[in-house]
């Protein structure tokens, strides 16, 4: 008897909740509750586009950008924190809207194979689609958007002046913007005398549609456009965007399919699959390992990345190997040995790569550009620093045997 009248009971209770869950949706459906979606970033935030490489999918919305093609119901957001499905369509939450703006050497990137000793205007947005443990912009990379300051301060000119003596220096002016649109971008850029504009510090990727744009106002303006990138994105956005880049610039986790899970949260394949498109596009890439003490800097994984670029990229891709420093998730760790460094750099010149360089370690032999033939030094550098460049003088050629060095000089 008892059973029986439980049985009534969680029957009633059930009937009861299906009937507050209607009544709770239609009162929803007709006034809906503050501090949604709509209200947070309303249609005329600047920061807020409608955004690319989307399709409907189940009541929700499929993200085509990067690898994790992440599926966002109504309100969610990928795993970039900056790309969300608001009303059936993907919004980027970051356009126009930088985190971080500055006037750079472009060797700080590194790139090294694009005008030597030139400026470089560089910016970020929040946010990025993986979670590298030793993130050095980790504040604004693994950060969202609400948590960026509302206001940035951006490099505005850049005027060269003579002192008594007669030695040059800059002077630099700065704004603060509360948005900064793909044409003040370039005005900016024009106006501090840099030769190029870098989408730098965070991840390009997730802030495609603001780069795309910039970069297509930058070409037309006679600037060149640089990606630094993890090189986490879909084969098609990544094609469209390559009509306007002139270099990229690829963070080459490491060579294990582990390693890129354990450290970064993603996957190797698809970034070894953007090096491929990269090198079938004819655009000028350079490539970069970060060689983490302990984790990817063993002897095999170095032996089997070095024999993969120098088969399916070339001997011509410029390839860096940098020095960890303690950082983020992984402070308890020391400084990679500037031994390790060297010897990477030795067995990639062994095996036939032609422009080999050693990156955070200011006055190693591996910040200049040789010649692969006389083996001369083309470019010396210290640090960011420039000493000599006797390429862009000479067409990218060397000026003793007239070898054609791979680059923009």
């Amino acid at each position: 008897m008892r059973g029986k009248v439980k049985q009534k009971l969680a029957l009633g209770l059930a009937a009861l909740t299906a009937c507050l869950a209607l009544v709770f949706c239609g009162l929803i459906s007709v006034h809906p509750p503050p501090g949604t979606f709509g209200a947070l970033c309303p249609v005329n935030n600047p920061g807020v586009r409608d955004g690319w490489f989307a399709s409907p999918v189940c009541n929700g919305v499929q993200c085509h950008l990067c690898p994790y093609n992440c599926f966002l119901p109504e309100g969610a957001r990928g795993r970039c924190r900056v790309r969300s499905n608001y009303g059936g369509r993907i919004k980027t939450l970051v356009y126009s809207k930088p985190v971080s703006v500055h006037l750079d050497p472009i060797e700080k990137k590194p790139v090294y194979h694009l005008y030597p000793g030139s400026l470089v205007y560089s910016l970020a947005t929040p946010g990025c689609n993986l979670k590298c443990k030793a993130c050095q912009n980790w504040e604004i990379s693994q950060i969202w958007p609400e948590e960026a300051a509302r206001r940035a301060v951006v490099p505005a000119a850049l005027a060269m002046k003579a002192d008594a003596s007669g030695r040059v220096y800059g002077e630099l002016k700065q704004k603060e913007v509360s948005a900064f649109s793909p044409s003040d971008i370039v005005a900016c850029a024009l106006a501090t005398h840099s030769k190029a504009i870098a989408y730098t510090y965070s991840e390009p990727v997730i802030f495609y549609e603001y780069m795309y744009d910039t970069a297509a106002l930058a070409r037309r303006a006679g600037l060149k456009n640089v990606m630094v990138s993890a090189g986490y994105i879909n084969r098609g956005p990544l094609l469209k965007l390559l009509k306007y880049m002139d270099v990229v610039k690829i963070d080459l986790k490491g060579f294990s399919p582990e390693f890129y899970r354990d450290y970064a949260g993603g996957r190797l394949e698809p970034v070894k699959e953007t090096l491929l498109t990269l090198k079938k596009s004819g655009v000028l890439f350079e490539v970069v390992n970060l060689a983490v003490p302990g984790l990817n800097d063993d002897g095999k994984s170095m032996a089997d990345m070095i024999a993969w670029i120098k088969t399916n990229l070339g001997a011509d891709t410029p390839l860096f190997f940098s020095r960890f420093m303690p950082n983020y998730q992984l402070d308890n760790l020391p400084p990679t040995p500037v031994e390790t460094l060297t010897r990477a750099r030795a067995e990639a010149l062994k095996a036939g790569m032609k422009y080999v360089y050693i990156g955070n370690v200011p006055g190693s032999e591996g910040e200049n550009t040789y010649c692969p033939k006389c083996g001369r030094a083309l470019v010396r550098r210290y640090g960011y620093a420039v000493l000599e460049n006797l390429l862009s003088s000479n067409g990218g050629r060397c000026p003793y045997d007239g070898t054609k060095i791979p680059g923009i000089w």
